[in-house]
């Protein structure tokens, strides 16, 4: 993290390509990726005007593209993978779906679900469209269980609690369970009904327990230098359970916790 004072009237842009000695457009780039802090409090405006002695700090995040995934789980018709953190899932070079698709050599070789960018865990592809359209019928019928774990703020109150809060004006329900909580923080293990777009960031925030290192439903200021240096959410798809649709039998996909988080829930 680098940490740097204004010692002039200035706009962040204009600060952050100064003090790197990069372009502009760059400096709006790591500013639009939300890891530039100013006064403790998380500033993603490329135009927003520092003033004399504010505090800059920029989280620095290298995101190394893997050649290959590690595969979780293989059958005639799926593989699941362990989706690294800070990168997409489909439907772009780079994504996971292209890195699976050049590993496999299989270009027909498509992403059944999807998980946020900052999302780590148990990403599940076809290897066919048609077996695609297949599996997502286990979606549409919530014939799937989904587990995730997540690190958030604030310590619960609860052991157990359902959310039925509509997203986008559709039901979404979350389960959440109460792994361990202490220094502030909540260690929660969800089991989600609905799939809707940031379904559980945004569940947990509404209830007061937003996830470490979320940059759109996260607390606004953040003092505590371990977690102004987190470079994702930490979300991560643990588990993932169902009926294969081919061959009929039970299918139970684990994706190990990550260095980062594992990291994480030591040092709180």
């Amino acid at each position: 993290m680098k940490k740097l004072r204004a010692d002039k009237e200035i706009t962040l842009k204009d600060f952050v390509a100064e003090k790197l000695k990069i372009s502009k457009n760059k400096a709006k780039e790591i500013i639009d990726s939300r890891n530039v802090f100013v006064n403790n409090k998380r500033v993603w405006i490329a135009t927003h005007t520092l003033k004399y002695g504010d505090i800059v700090e920029i989280i620095e995040t290298q995101t190394n593209l893997p050649v290959k995934v590690g595969i979780l789980y293989e059958d005639n018709y799926i593989i699941a993978v362990n989706k690294p953190a800070n990168i997409i899932s489909e439907n772009e070079k780079n994504s996971i779906e292209d890195i699976l698709r050049n590993q496999k050599n299989n270009k027909n070789i498509k992403a059944i679900h999807r998980l946020d960018k900052e999302s780590s865990g148990i990403l599940l592809f076809a290897k066919n469209f048609g077996i695609y359209e297949r599996f997502k019928e286990l979606w549409q019928k919530k014939d799937i269980t989904k587990i995730y774990l997540a690190i958030s703020h604030n310590e619960a109150t609860f052991s157990n609690i359902t959310i039925r809060e509509p997203i986008d004006g559709k039901e979404a329900v979350s389960h959440v369970k109460l792994i361990k909580k202490g220094n502030g923080f909540s260690y929660f293990e969800i089991n989600i009904e609905t799939g809707r777009k940031h379904q559980i960031r945004k569940h947990l925030a509404s209830i007061r327990h937003p996830i470490v290192g979320d940059k759109i439903y996260g607390v606004k200021k953040v003092e505590n230098n371990l977690i102004k240096n987190i470079k994702r959410q930490m979300l991560h798809a643990f588990k993932l359970l169902f009926t294969h649709p081919y061959t009929d039998k039970k299918i139970s996909i684990t994706a190990p916790i990550p260095h980062d988080f594992e990291y994480l829930l030591k040092k709180i």
